[in-house]
């Protein structure tokens, strides 16, 4: 091989080794990479220079040797390295060029290579709104308290805090730490035994009880700092043994005490109205928002459902339900009316039931049917317990159909009763959220350490999921609830099985 395929063979072996490296990501790109291009192009251009220079000098005295009487000038003419030189001076001053634009903007390069290459993600603005973080993790996690089969009570959702109701009292975690902001300790020898559902006006409602005793100390509780606002002694047998005998609408505290449903101020506990069930009734359900409370009353083998105006105790309408055995029912939403109604009957009513403002029937949705055994609230029907979602005309809740758990997130029109849409896990589905965008449903499925995958609330297609790393492994008990929080989601384990945590957060 001849000097100047050697130097060619070398600039070229180069340009390839440098190319191959950047398709790679491995090797530097942008200005960077047109730097080290230009850089090898001079020095291949002034290897080939030199040698193409001491190639023509040589010959230049073979020429002379041959022809003594040949011109200088003529010489000259046969120095072709003479223009490689200048071509590896241009190829250098662009080296230089580039090298010092390079220099200029080197920290924006930093920054956009650094993205590109995944190594991190760019720090987010002051002003940035709180999100999920990219690679999920356990963020915190509140010790196990109690016993084995001990059973919390209820939760409360507050966006930068969650409060827990515990047989030992009432625990407001912080959503960004878990530190306890605040707590109302249960009394010696009294547990939690009730709260409302949720808060309204800043306020909701506790009960405790005693071993063996009613369920009869009634308390108003101020969400933002545990502040009790009231405290009351229900007499007889207390709170009725329903699910959720307590409810909070606008300013007004109504609970099912025996004998009577009363309703309360919220801020001072002053008594606005009661309501006295007729011979042989029994309120199975109750639940209230600031216009409406719903009641459902069993009077002998009959049930009905009455509407009464939440301030004042008004009756605004009553309807009796398809039911002629003993039954349990649940309020699923107050407004639009949802109901959980399931009789002793194996041939009677089973379902679902939606009405309008007037009290007219509108849906039946069976507890079970072909997309498999639905859930619902604690008492009502044979599937796993669960409340479920009611958001913009659907009712979505967990399913279980091949197996004895629920697997499977439904969704069903208020309209007319039909599937909208159906999303199968690859596990259990433990718990189930609506998310405070109002777009989507969150699920807590039981994958590995526990998964949330986030569902498009009109179609039930997944997308986000959010899974802990496997750095700190936590426990889910059964029946868990999911609790979505800024920045992330809460999960309350709602009994003790395993020495699980009482509460972790993921984000």
């Amino acid at each position: 091989m001849t000097r100047d395929g050697t130097a060619g063979a070398a600039f070229g072996a180069a340009a390839v080794f440098l190319g191959a490296g950047v398709v790679a990501g491995a090797w530097p790109t942008g200005w960077a990479a047109l730097l080290c291009a230009l850089v090898c192009g001079a020095l291949g251009a002034t290897l080939l220079a030199v040698r193409r220079r001491a190639t023509a000098s040589g010959a230049t005295a073979e020429v002379r040797d041959a022809a003594p009487g040949l011109a200088e000038k003529d010489v000259n003419t046969a120095r072709p390295g003479r223009s490689s030189l200048v071509a590896a001076a241009v190829v250098w001053v662009l080296a230089l060029l580039a090298g010092g634009v390079w220099a200029l903007t080197a920290g924006d390069d930093d920054t956009d290579d650094t993205e590109a290459a995944g190594k991190g993600p760019a720090k987010p603005s002051a002003t940035a709104s709180p999100s999920l973080d990219a690679r999920p993790a356990v963020a915190w996690t509140v010790p196990p308290v109690g016993q084995v089969g001990d059973e919390s009570v209820g939760h409360w959702g507050l966006g930068t805090a969650v409060v827990q109701g515990r047989i030992d009292g009432l625990f407001a975690y912080d959503a960004a730490d878990g530190r306890i902001r605040w707590s109302v300790p249960a009394p010696t020898r009294e547990a939690l035994c009730a709260m409302t559902q949720d808060t309204e006006e800043g306020v909701g409602l506790i009960a405790y009880g005693r071993h063996d005793k009613p369920c009869a100390t009634l308390l108003a509780v101020r969400a933002s700092d545990g502040k009790v606002l009231w405290k009351r002694s229900i007499g007889g047998d207390g709170l009725t043994d329903n699910e959720r005998p307590l409810a909070v609408g606008g300013t007004t505290a109504v609970d099912a005490e025996d004998g009577a449903v009363r309703a309360r101020s919220t801020e001072t506990g002053e008594q606005r109205w009661q309501r006295k069930p007729g011979k042989d009734c029994a309120t199975l359900a109750v639940d209230a928002d600031a216009g409406r409370t719903l009641l459902v009353e069993q009077c002998g083998k009959g049930v009905k459902l009455l509407a009464l105006d939440t301030r004042t105790g008004a009756r605004r309408w009553a309807r009796d339900l398809p039911v002629e055995s003993k039954a349990t029912a649940a309020v699923v939403s107050v407004s639009p009316v949802v109901l959980a109604v399931d009789e002793a009957d194996a041939r009677g009513t089973h379902a679902f039931l939606g009405f309008d403002d007037k009290g007219a029937p509108t849906v039946t949705v069976p507890l079970s049917g072909p997309d498999g055994t639905l859930s619902a609230p604690d008492g009502v029907g044979d599937g796993d317990a669960h409340r479920p979602v009611v958001r913009d005309g659907l009712l979505v809740t967990l399913a279980e159909r091949e197996s004895m758990v629920p697997d499977n997130v439904v969704a069903y029109s208020l309209g007319d009763g039909r599937k909208a849409w159906s999303y199968h896990a690859e596990s259990q589905t433990m718990a189930l959220t609506a998310e405070p965008d109002g777009a989507r449903v969150a699920v807590l499925e039981n994958h590995g350490n526990g998964r949330i995958t986030l569902l498009d609330r009109t179609t039930g297609k997944p997308g986000t999921r959010i899974e802990p790393d496997t750095g700190k492994p936590v426990a889910i008990s059964i029946y868990p609830e999911l609790v979505p929080v800024t920045g992330g989601h809460v999960v309350l384990n709602r009994i003790l099985m395993h020495a699980e945590p009482a509460a972790f957060a993921l984000r």
